[in-house]
């Protein structure tokens, strides 16, 4: 196939692939010096002037509506033009694959990558239904990876805007195999087709295989409207039930009873199994961080009896030594008192005899006692001994009680009484 070397302003660089729709082209903006991607839209879709012009004016509004979107998940459209008998619109270049390229090399991922694809292609489903946008044509080729392995919802060049009174001019939307039942039954495409779709492209990231089989669109159109397919899990034990039952909703034939939108429909992806976890786990958090409280209180209690048991003793002690002065009877005695000494002159004996030397004292001048005295020193060493007989014995009643069975309930019987037996 040969490129064109432009479509309006903008410089073709390669083909990013081509449908029944038209062709992607990878191109160049020079005005804004940017790479981006031209869709054009197939000739055979506008085989006359009529179709041609009503073509184009759907082309222009719808687009112009897809232009609004701003999503991290949705690739933007930039521009809407004309160039000769071309109609093309340009949207913004990811580079990555698409995922139908990453199914045909690997067809069955795992679990919680196939949960990452699908919550982001709703997230970006969902803002455009805010929009008041119905994509109609969800399926994996539509559906980008960046090179960040961000997912990006892109060609909503077909998509509708609700409340648009445009006819489709005879020209079939949407891709064989993920169009829902009453789009099948030439019914109005919402939002919940859009869901439908979703749940398709769900079923076959989870399971590897596609829920409805045909090798023709007649075929197809009559599986989806007549068989229900296998659940998921039963294909692919990994595939959680909750997930399964999930993207069964999605899959219902009514729209009434089908999973009403993307972003409920992903809460119901990720939603437990079975009793909600919230109440398991204040369950063992009351356990965990009530019931032991009592204990350390009570042990803590003790320590500070203990405690202040000794600072007691130590305060009884330095009062007792602060009212008798010392740590003896010596001590406790007022110190004599000192008479002023006559002097007289020596005889001549007394001055032949040589000086006395000093008294010898009960203690040195400078010797220190300790500041509690022996009594108060034995006082200390008993309680002391007493505090670490507290401490070993509530060591020893923590670990009788953690080896413990629990006795709460022994002996009871579950729905009580007799009835049971």
């Amino acid at each position: 196939m040969t490129l064109p070397a432009r479509i309006g302003r903008y410089e073709v660089e390669a083909l990013l692939g081509q449908g029944g729709m038209g062709a992607v082209y990878k191109a160049r903006d020079p005005e804004l010096d940017r790479t981006v991607a031209v869709k054009t839209v197939s000739p055979l879709l506008l085989s006359s002037e009529e179709l041609r012009r009503e073509y184009l004016e759907r082309f222009r509004r719808e687009a112009r509506a897809a232009g609004r979107l701003s999503h991290p998940n949705i690739v933007s459209v930039y521009d809407l033009g004309v160039d000769g008998d071309t109609v093309f619109f340009v949207m913004e270049y990811v580079p990555g694959v698409s995922l139908e390229t990453i199914l045909k090399e690997n067809p069955v991922l795992p679990v919680a990558q196939a949960a990452r694809i699908v919550e982001q292609v709703a997230s970006g489903l969902e803002e455009a239904h805010r929009q008041g946008i119905v994509h109609r044509d969800v399926k994996p080729a539509n559906v980008f990876m960046d090179e960040r392995g961000r997912v990006k919802v892109g060609d909503f060049g077909i998509a509708r805007v609700e409340g648009s009174e445009l006819t489709q001019a005879g020209v079939g939307l949407g891709t064989p195999g993920y169009s829902a039942p009453e789009v099948l039954r030439g019914g109005t495409a919402t939002a919940r087709s859009d869901v439908f779709a979703l749940g398709v492209l769900a079923y076959r990231l989870f399971s590897g295989k596609r829920p409805f089989q045909g090798t023709l669109p007649e075929t197809l159109s009559v599986d989806i409207l007549e068989h229900d397919p296998t659940p998921p899990h039963s294909l692919r034990a990994e595939v959680p039930e909750h997930v399964s039952d999930a993207i069964m909703r999605a899959l219902a034939k009514s729209p009434d009873r089908r999973t009403a939108t993307p972003d409920a429909f992903v809460r119901e992806l990720r939603a437990a199994p079975g009793a909600s976890p919230a109440v398991d786990a204040t369950r063992t958090a009351t356990v965990k961080t009530i019931e032991p409280l009592p204990r350390r209180r009570r042990s803590m209690a003790r320590l500070a009896v203990a405690l202040g048991l000794v600072l007691g003793l130590v305060a009884a002690v330095f009062a007792w030594r602060a009212l008798t002065g010392g740590d003896s009877e010596a001590d406790a005695l007022p110190p004599p008192r000192t008479l002023p000494r006559v002097r007289a002159s020596p005889t001549p004996k007394a001055a032949a005899r040589p000086p006395l030397e000093p008294a010898a004292t009960s203690r040195p001048a400078d010797a220190r006692t300790a500041p509690l005295g022996p009594e108060g020193s034995e006082i200390l060493r008993e309680a002391g001994k007493r505090v670490e007989d507290l401490l070993r014995e509530e060591r020893r009643k923590a670990e009788e009680k953690a080896h413990e069975p629990d006795k709460k309930g022994h002996g009871k019987k579950k729905g009580g009484g007799k009835n049971n037996e």
